[in-house]
C-alpha cells in the first residue's frame, strides 16, 4: 500500500530545540522536527546542487543550552526530499527534511534517548 505509515514507534515533537549533526565531518547540521525510539525526522539547509551521502552513517544529537548530547548514534537514511512550499533562500540554499532510522544502539545510548524522550518531547505528533 503507497504512503502507508511504517513506523513502529509513536513519534513525538521536541519540547526545546535540538540539534542534529552528520558525522564525521558534520556535512549536515538541522533541527529535529519529531523522533521516537527507532528514529528521527530533522529539518536543514543545503545547496541545491549537493550530492547525496553514504546511507549508513552516525549523527550527534544535542540541546545546545542545557547540556544533552548524545553522541555517534548509529542511523541509516531512510529518505531525504526538497520541502514542498518553501520559502525561497538567497545563494541557492534550498529546504529538505530527512528521517532516519536508530541502527543498534548501546546500552548507554539507550538511556539517554530514553531519558530525551521522556523528559524533553511533548506527546504523540
Amino acid at each position: 500500500m503507497e504512503g502507508a505509515e511504517r513506523r513502529e514507534d509513536l513519534r513525538m515533537r521536541p519540547k526545546k530545540l535540538t540539534y542534529v549533526a552528520l558525522r564525521p565531518d558534520f556535512s549536515k547540521l538541522g533541527k529535529i522536527q519529531d523522533i521516537s525510539r527507532g528514529g528521527l525526522c530533522f529539518q536543514y539547509m543545503t545547496q541545491e546542487e549537493q550530492s547525496g551521502d553514504s546511507p549508513n552513517f552516525n549523527v550527534d544529537i544535542f540541546i545546545s543550552d542545557d547540556g544533552y548530547y548524545l553522541p555517534s548514534v548509529p542511523c541509516k537514511m531512510v529518505y531525504e526530499k526538497k520541502m514542498e512550499k518553501e520559502v525561497s533562500h538567497p545563494i541557492g540554499l534550498e529546504t529538505r527534511l530527512c528521517g532516519l532510522q536508530f541502527k543498534k544502539l548501546s546500552n548507554k545510548q539507550t538511556g539517554q534517548l530514553s531519558r530525551y524522550l521522556d523528559t524533553m518531547t511533548n506527546g504523540e505528533v
